[in-house]
């Protein structure tokens, strides 16, 4: 019976053995995170014709990608800058005071923050957020970007109207059009209270550009604007 009972403590060993040497699952990215309170126009600037976005150390989390700065009142592309090793970054963005810019966190697998909608306003000392008069009836979901795999690939986001009113929509723009994105309706469209619009969007062929913003706009007394980022991971 001895040799048996050395058979099985060694199959026993074996298998533990087996469980000890099994790799361990990579752990998924951290999705970067901006903190709001330490992102300033940085004091008075020289330079009227742009804004100063400066990240104070711990700004960002973790501190690694790159910040991209876009006016929501022009076409210009998006300033950049790297995150520096203790979460911080300095971007001077062409601007004048009343626009209106959103702040992302792109890490180096394509994971994005959630955006920082701000306006520069006439404090130099620090930022306005972004006017959104109907946040608490006007639903876009989801709320600030849609990521796209490849060409070919649609992508829907639904606009709800829970306000008391009626409210009516000019039609869905994008900020460059330079990107290969197509949307679905193209025309202006009215929802009323409970109403849902659903619209799509539509990746082509990529070209040299790979992001851009959609906006989603009211119309009538109350104006409300939504930024929607779009974007093609790497």
């Amino acid at each position: 019976m001895l040799p048996g009972r050395v058979f099985l403590r060694s199959l026993v060993a074996s298998f533990a053995l087996g469980a000890c040497l099994v790799s361990p699952q990579p752990t998924p990215p951290e999705e970067p995170t901006l903190l709001a309170d330490l992102v300033t126009p940085g004091g008075p600037q020289d330079q009227s014709s742009f804004v100063r976005f400066l990240g104070e150390p711990g700004a960002v989390h973790p501190p690694v990608g790159e910040v991209r700065v876009t006016n929501l009142e022009t076409t210009d592309l998006p300033g950049v800058a790297v995150v520096a090793e203790d979460g911080s970054f300095d971007l001077l963005v062409p601007g004048a005071t009343g626009d209106e810019f959103r702040v992302e966190v792109v890490a180096p697998g394509g994971l994005r923050s959630e955006p920082l909608d701000v306006v520069k306003g006439a404090s130099d000392t620090s930022f306005e957020p972004g006017p959104r008069p109907l946040a608490d009836c006007l639903l876009v979901e989801p709320a600030f970007s849609l990521a796209f795999e490849g060409a070919g690939e649609t992508r829907d986001f639904l606009v709800r109207n829970d306000c008391p009113d009626e409210l009516s929509f000019l039609a869905p723009r994008l900020r460059r059009a330079a990107a290969s994105f197509a949307i679905e309706p193209t025309t202006s469209f009215v929802l009323a209270p409970g109403a849902v619009e659903t619209i799509a969007v539509f990746l082509g062929v990529q070209g040299a550009e790979r992001d851009d913003v959609l906006f989603v706009e009211t119309t009538g007394a109350v104006r409300d604007r939504r930024p929607l980022t779009l974007h093609v991971l790497p």
